[in-house]
């Protein structure tokens, strides 16, 4: 890891910020989106086979994770109105917003708290999947809630 000194030479900026001072940072090395993607290992397939493995857990998480019944098990972050956000920016902007402004709390995720701990979550679940699919303990068409069960408990604290 860099030291601060080297970090401010080679960062102006990290000055400013030690300074607590309000800053605006752009990307220098930003690509368009068609270049970037070229380069990505993900695709919309993996995006789509994320959402259906998380449909399929779904039941299980809404048993097992009672604070997620009102979402049906789906781990999402809350949406909540800020009408104050929408009249100082309507004030200071002498712009109408039409409609309601929503601050979406990824801080506020039920079981994990944060969107990178959702990731982990859901590669703790895909892994859960593999092993269960592997041994048998469950079935493409299962409701997968039968993984709450104490042979499975016992299955995957080997893991």
């Amino acid at each position: 890891m860099k030291e601060i000194g080297a970090l401010q030479a080679e960062y102006p900026l990290v000055n400013k910020l030690i300074a607590t001072e309000e800053v605006f940072w752009i990307n220098p090395n930003i690509e368009k989106y068609e270049t970037a993607i070229k380069d990505t290992p993900l695709n919309e397939e993996n995006v789509k086979n994320a959402e259906e493995r998380l449909k399929r857990f779904a039941p299980y998480i809404a048993k097992v994770f009672p604070e997620t019944k009102g979402a049906n098990g789906i781990i999402e972050s809350p949406l909540v109105k800020i009408p104050s956000m929408k009249e100082a920016l309507e004030t200071n902007y002498k712009q109408p917003i039409l409609g309601e402004l929503l601050l979406k709390c990824d801080s506020h995720l039920p079981i994990s708290g944060s969107i990178k701990a959702r990731g982990g979550i859901y590669e703790v679940l895909k892994h859960a999947e593999q092993l269960a699919l592997q041994h048998g303990m469950l079935t493409g068409e299962d409701n997968y809630s039968v993984l709450d069960s104490d042979t499975c408990r016992e299955f995957f604290a080997k893991y």
